[in-house]
């Protein structure tokens, strides 16, 4: 069973309340005030996640730890989100990551947390909901389960997705087990079948390497050779139909992450999710680290 404890990240100018839960040799910390998220799991003190100290301590997107996305993932055509016959800007990946979370309640059992609108999400998404984040930790496998609420009189709009960035010792280290109908560069267009064996390779002349897949099954594993890490996502099927590997050059780390939209889909009929007033609906996945 595992235990909770309390500490606090501070490096330079930043100072952040942690809550842990611990089982044996492995443990999970989550962050709420920075974006709700996950930003360690260790096993015997090794790391399996990446967190990039200068863009944690800062005010910008997280580009490190697990980030949670919603109410949209990626970034929508020319930026905005069209609701009620006006147009709404809409940075990448949502707002979710950038806002601070309350504790609901925190426990050996689980952390829970929550995030309510505010003055921020009603000019860029002006919709009433409730998102409550559950982290549960048992041996090696962590459980993130995300809750999506309608709190408001309007059909509610939205994607949902995480973003776990996983320590890599490098990109040419890495190999992966997934299984998926198709695997492309771009989202636009009709998707091309994937191949038997998914891999994510660096691409001359660009920044960063990306796959983004449909038609994923559970679960996806990243194997690293250097540092000898495998990493299970495994999550419900019947929610997260889509996934995306990313790599940035000269970072040590890969991303494997679990979607159900891409970047213009809340803008899309039948592409994005739409709950009714009072209705909810949840998106639970686990990593799993050896």
């Amino acid at each position: 069973m595992s235990k909770l404890s309390t500490g606090t990240y501070e490096k330079y100018q930043a100072r952040y309340a942690t809550l842990t839960l611990t089982d044996g040799d492995y443990a999970l910390t989550v962050t709420p005030e920075k974006g709700g998220m996950a930003t360690s799991f260790t096993k015997g003190g090794e790391e399996y996640l990446w967190l990039r100290d200068g863009n944690f301590e800062s005010t910008d997107r997280p580009r490190c730890g697990i980030p949670i996305l919603f109410p949209s993932c990626s970034k929508p055509d020319g930026g905005v989100h069209h609701f009620r016959g006006a147009d709404y800007p809409m940075e990448v990946h949502g707002f979710a990551d950038l806002l601070p979370w309350q504790v609901k309640t925190a426990s050996d059992d689980e952390i829970v947390l929550t995030l309510a609108p505010n003055g921020l999400t009603k000019f860029v998404y002006p919709f009433d909901f409730l998102l409550e984040m559950r982290y549960t930790l048992q041996g090696s496998r962590a459980g993130l389960e995300l809750t999506v609420r309608n709190t408001g009189a309007d059909p509610l709009p939205f994607s949902v997705g995480f973003h776990p960035y996983f320590a890599a010792s490098a990109l040419e280290n890495v190999h992966f087990t997934i299984d998926a109908a198709t695997c492309s560069e771009d989202a636009k267009g009709e998707q091309p079948a994937a191949p038997a064996v998914i891999t994510l390779t660096r691409k001359e002349g660009s920044a960063d390497s990306i796959r983004l897949l449909t038609g994923v099954k559970s679960p996806m594993v990243l194997h690293d050779d250097g540092n000898g890490h495998t990493v299970t996502v495994a999550f419900d099927e019947a929610v997260f139909g889509k996934g995306v590997l990313w790599q940035q050059d000269a970072e040590r780390f890969v991303c494997m992450e679990p979607w159900n939209g891409w970047a213009n889909s809340v803008n899309e009929p039948g592409r994005h999710e739409e709950l009714a007033p009072g209705d909810s609906k949840t998106f639970a996945w686990s990593v799993t680290i050896d």
